[in-house]
């Protein structure tokens, strides 16, 4: 059954990707792609671009940003799936205020020229950021018991900064709570993409050769 909702998927977006190919061919320019399908919903070329262009993930020193967007927009799919059942409560709206001004004040003057070229709106970008603080507030209360690293642990950690700490004037006690986040930090990221690994296994996800 699995196989055959998966073979499904891929026979809709190997259609969608043609027609796109075939519009490309006639008009000498790609105007849309679809380069994932999760659980039924599209991932296109235009949301890659434009959730790279504003800045609202981020795809790092990758060699291929477009395949690093890709995998950033099916996570963030998948986890918002999540969302969508449990309903955390919204965000405040100056909560979204702020996160908004971020995105004006790093594009400045380009935003406009960048909303129109990604076919974003303001009210999409909005909702967009919505729902990532949406997903941060339920990710926070999922794995708020991320663990809190042993004495041990810290004690190695420090161990192996210790240069680190030790050029910035910083002691062994001073640099705890330091390592307590930073390890907790990290404990809760590999959770994370457990979990979202697991979730990727038990729906359907097609990513499209790009």
């Amino acid at each position: 059954m699995i196989a055959s909702r998966r073979l499904r998927l891929v026979v809709i977006a190997s259609a969608v990707a043609l027609a796109a190919s075939t519009a490309r061919a006639q008009t000498g320019e790609l105007v849309e792609r679809t380069l994932a399908i999760v659980g039924g919903q599209v991932i296109t070329l235009s949301d890659v671009n434009a959730a790279i262009a504003l800045g609202l993930i981020d795809v790092g020193p990758e060699a291929s940003p477009l395949a690093a967007g890709t995998a950033r927009l099916v996570d963030r799919l998948l986890i918002l799936r999540e969302v969508q059942r449990y309903a955390p409560p919204d965000p405040a709206d100056a909560a979204i205020d702020t996160r908004l001004s971020e995105v004006h004040a790093k594009l400045g003057a380009r935003l406009p020229r960048v909303l129109e070229v990604t076919g974003f709106t303001e009210a999409r970008l909005r909702a967009w950021i919505r729902d990532d603080l949406r997903s941060q507030v339920y990710l926070a209360q999922r794995f708020a018991a991320a663990g809190t690293p042993s004495e041990q642990e810290i004690a190695s950690a420090f161990t192996r900064d210790r240069a680190q700490f030790e050029s910035a004037g910083t002691t062994f006690e001073q640099a705890v709570p330091i390592l307590r986040e930073r390890l907790t930090a990290a404990r809760r990221r590999e959770l994370i993409a457990d979990w979202v690994s697991d979730l990727r296994r038990r729906t359907d996800v097609v990513v499209l050769p790009q």
